[in-house]
């Protein structure tokens, strides 16, 4: 009787944990991003994560984005959930992130493509390069786009 109940308390203890390791990675493309994480991206992403906070700062023409269109707002969380999946310690989160960076650029760059901006836009090199990487590395892992 004891066992089973040993079992039983280990099985919860590890369904809890794995509840909250898997939240931390599904909320990969929340708004409350750590300084810690998106000071590692480009400085274009910075005030979107900041919550405004470098808005007065002089970050240099680098954490310009212009003519660009409406979708940019996706790719940032693209580039995140790409920086993540590089260091997720298993392979089931770096798939997962992986398809989502995916999804996140994709739609950034269909959505400039919609809306004519794809020519024009000041960091539409960029994003085809990150979309490369992303193909690449899904190729590596074996992970199917959708």
């Amino acid at each position: 009787m004891f066992a089973i109940r040993l079992l039983r308390a280990v099985a919860v203890a590890v369904a809890t944990l794995a509840a909250t390791l898997a939240s931390g990675i599904a909320g990969a493309s929340d708004d409350e991003v750590p300084v810690n994480e998106y000071i590692t991206l480009p400085k274009f992403c910075w005030y979107q994560f900041s919550g405004g906070k470098v808005a007065n700062l002089n970050v240099g023409p680098e954490s310009q984005v212009t003519n660009c269109g409406p979708h940019m707002n996706h790719y940032c969380y693209g580039l995140l959930d790409l920086q993540r999946s590089k260091k997720a310690k298993n392979i089931a989160d770096r798939k997962m992130l992986l398809g989502r960076a995916r999804q996140h650029t994709v739609y950034t760059m269909n959505g400039m493509k919609q809306d004519g901006t794809l020519a024009t836009c000041s960091i539409t090199p960029h994003v085809e390069g990150t979309m490369r990487d992303i193909n690449l590395q899904m190729q590596i892992y074996n992970v199917k786009s959708k």
